[in-house]
């Protein structure tokens, strides 16, 4: 009940007892008891606003608190960022960025739904990981900046997939070269060195 109780410490306007209150929402700043939240068997702390819709994580994240105090600490292991989560979050980011068709198929809308949970959930999990995205003004990100502006400033993943494929395309150049160099100077050491003109060779030339 511990973590319960430092959560519950900081909101506002706290409604009930024991493991289940109410309380004014810290993500949208609600003046009602909107927000829900609750200590759940097995160390779990769950929150839901019946307004703005936030959970758990975006509780903790408005109060500042760590993300660990929803789970159980037996349980609990930070999240990592792999580079197949980044390849989604990416294919994700530009699938929110284009405008919604106006009749999608059932298909298209269900995509675009699960886009955004992605989106969001990958958010939270670069943030516990503490993973520092590229700033915007990287060149490598330049070409990109017209179409993928707002993309480009809300997704961590995606400024850092966009610059690790450009160092990615610079190191491949760079091996690229030096292969060729390599190769250049190998044929050339295979070649036998031509023979040394002899006076008389050189005399038979100037006839």
């Amino acid at each position: 009940m511990e973590k319960f109780e430092a959560i519950v410490s900081r909101l506002d306007k706290v409604k009930g007892s024991g493991d289940s209150v109410r309380a004014c929402c810290p993500v949208h700043g609600s003046k009602g008891q909107t927000l829900s939240i609750t200590a759940k068997g097995g160390g779990y702390i769950v929150a839901h606003c019946f307004s703005c819709g936030a959970g758990g994580p975006e509780l903790v994240k408005a109060l500042g608190l760590p993300l660990a105090l929803l789970f159980p600490d037996d349980d609990y292991t930070p999240p990592t960022v792999n580079r197949e989560m980044r390849r989604k979050n990416i294919e994700d980011g530009l699938t929110l960025q284009a405008p919604p068709k106006s009749e999608p198929t059932l298909a298209e809308y269900r995509a675009r739904l699960k886009a955004k949970e992605r989106a969001k959930g990958y958010e939270l999990k670069a943030e516990q990981a503490e993973e520092e995205a590229p700033p915007i003004s990287h060149p490598a990100l330049d070409p990109f900046k017209a179409q993928f502006r707002q993309a480009l400033e809300q997704s961590p993943a995606l400024r850092s997939e966009l610059v690790d494929s450009h160092w990615d395309g610079v190191a491949d150049r760079v091996r690229r070269k030096e292969r060729r160099i390599a190769d250049t100077a190998a044929a050339f050491s295979e070649l036998e060195p031509a023979p040394e003109p002899t006076a008389e060779a050189w005399l038979m030339a100037q006839k």
